[in-house]
């Protein structure tokens, strides 16, 4: 996550990035903690490419939105997945889809999974 920190604290002007999670890779529960914390205030767009399953707790991701709700400027939140082979993403938890539902229809974010069904 260091690197990750280091990229959003160079780049102010940051709007999006991509990340490999999963395995040997990031944590998506970490990537989300860092994003809040650190990412640029211009930020508003996260792509995961995930290579194994979803480990991510409906509660991280509630606690992950709650934090960017209260981020100024407010923007909404756009979290795109890409989905690797036959791994499982969030929107397989249906606790994930219903806290993703309530932040939608909130306007602060909007959801869309590569190689499946948009959520926004």
């Amino acid at each position: 996550m260091i690197t990750l920190k280091i990229i959003f604290n160079s780049c102010q002007y940051l709007e999006s990035i991509k990340i490999w999670c999963g395995k040997r890779f990031l944590n998506e529960k970490e990537v989300l903690k860092t994003v809040v914390k650190y990412s640029p205030k211009n930020f508003y767009e996260l792509k995961l490419y995930n290579v194994s399953n979803s480990e991510l707790l409906p509660k991280d991701l509630e606690s992950f939105f709650i934090s960017w709700k209260n981020r100024i400027p407010k923007k909404s939140f756009s979290l795109k997945i890409v989905k690797h082979r036959r791994c499982n993403s969030l929107e397989l938890n249906e606790e994930n889809m219903k806290i993703i539902e309530k932040y939608k229809n909130l306007d602060q974010c909007c959801y869309y999974v590569y190689g499946g069904k948009s959520h926004c």
